[in-house]
């Protein structure tokens, strides 16, 4: 159910509030990168604000521009500002320094090119040792199966 603090805040609804917690779980360290981007990216989607983590906002258009587009222009700035201050909350304080200037956009681009080649070839390291895991004869299931399931964590 939405609600209104005066007539001049947009309405904010619970759905989007709540969903919004799943982001105060964890926050990115690098490790973690894929899983928190992940996440990120349902929220946003929720919000219809995912374009933001994808497109750079426009530079300054000409006054002779469409009223239009400078509406789209400002939405975009308004959102990737509101983005960029849930991407420092959700940064471990190192993270936040270094991106406290930065716009969402800008964020992610660095974030991807910092973590995510390493949290693939962790997960990759992670997946062979899961494939070539055996039991050994004589061993017990149970401790086998929670072998598995860490490699699978």
């Amino acid at each position: 159910m939405p609600f209104k603090n005066n007539t001049t805040t947009p309405t904010v609804t619970t759905s989007s509030l709540t969903i919004r917690s799943i982001l105060e779980k964890e926050k990115v360290s690098g490790p973690n990168f894929l899983d928190w981007f992940r996440q990120l990216r349902i929220v946003l989607k929720l919000e219809k604000k995912d374009y933001v983590l994808d497109e750079p906002i426009l530079e300054e258009l000409p006054t002779n521009v469409a009223k239009a587009s400078k509406d789209a222009r400002e939405k975009h700035v308004n959102d990737s500002t509101e983005i960029t201050c849930i991407l420092l909350a959700t940064m471990t304080p190192e993270l936040q320094k270094t991106f406290k200037f930065h716009e969402a956009f800008e964020m992610i681009e660095q974030l991807r090119v910092m973590f995510q080649v390493q949290a693939k070839q962790e997960r990759f390291e992670a997946l062979n040792a899961f494939i070539g895991c055996k039991m050994a004869e004589g061993s017990s299931v149970s401790a086998h199966v929670l072998k598995m399931k860490a490699y699978v964590e």
